[in-house]
């Protein structure tokens, strides 16, 4: 039988899906979000902190910032302008923490 695909290759396939659905939708901005969110899970900059559900996602601007995402919720900037009680909103970072936490559920972690 063939290997089981890396982990690597499983993150390039919810890519892919995400962008399939984006793409449908005519969502060109949701398109750059999520690759840009691709980039941060691949690099490894999404890390799990000591509290339970709160990950802590790097900058992709600057390499001392990093945000704190939970619950769907971000403390960057595009988070903090675009989220409305009327509009959820998930920003690069969000996306990052959902696909690393599908992938770290698919290893059973």
């Amino acid at each position: 039988p063939p290997p089981p695909p890396s982990r690597e290759e499983r993150l390039s396939q919810l890519l892919a899906c995400g962008l399939r659905h984006a793409v449908a939708k005519e969502d060109y901005t949701l398109v750059e979000r999520l690759t840009k969110a691709y980039v941060l899970a691949l690099r490894g900059l999404v890390e799990l902190t000591a509290v339970a559900g709160v990950y802590a996602v790097r900058s992709s601007a600057s390499v001392e910032t990093w945000y704190e995402v939970s619950h769907n919720t971000c403390t960057c900037q595009d988070y903090v302008k675009r989220h409305t009680p009327e509009k959820a909103y998930r920003c690069k970072h969000i996306w990052a923490v959902m696909m690393h936490t599908r992938l770290n559920e698919q290893d059973g972690l």
